[in-house]
C-alpha cells in the first residue's frame, strides 16, 4: 500500500471518527429537546428510525430554532460518520 493510500484511509477513518465522536455529543442532545417537547422519534438516540428522520431533516418541519439548533450539526456529523466509515471500508479492501 503506498503513502498516498495509507493518507487517504486515515483521512477517512478520521473522519468517520470525529463525526461519530461529534454525534455522540449532539445526536442524544436533539433527542432528548424532541423528548421535552413530546415528539421524540424511536425509542432512543440511535435507533434506526431516529437516525432515519435525522438523516432526512425531518427536524425542520417543527420550526424550533432550538431544535435546528441541535439537530443540524447532529445530521452533518451523522453524515461524516457514515461516509467516513464506508470510505474508509472500501479503500482498505480495494487498495
Amino acid at each position: 500500500m503506498g503513502v498516498m493510500a495509507m493518507f487517504m484511509l486515515l483521512l477517512a477513518v478520521g473522519v468517520g471518527l470525529s463525526g461519530a465522536t461529534g454525534y455522540l455529543i449532539f445526536g442524544p442532545l436533539a433527542y432528548r429537546h424532541l423528548q421535552d417537547r413530546k415528539a421524540a422519534v424511536g425509542s432512543h438516540a440511535f435507533a434506526p428510525s431516529y437516525l432515519a428522520y435525522l438523516l432526512r431533516g425531518g427536524f425542520r418541519a417543527r420550526d424550533d430554532r432550538n431544535l435546528n439548533g441541535l439537530a443540524t450539526p447532529a445530521q452533518v456529523l451523522l453524515y461524516f460518520a457514515i461516509v467516513g466509515s464506508v470510505s474508509a471500508v472500501l479503500l482498505l479492501f480495494f487498495l
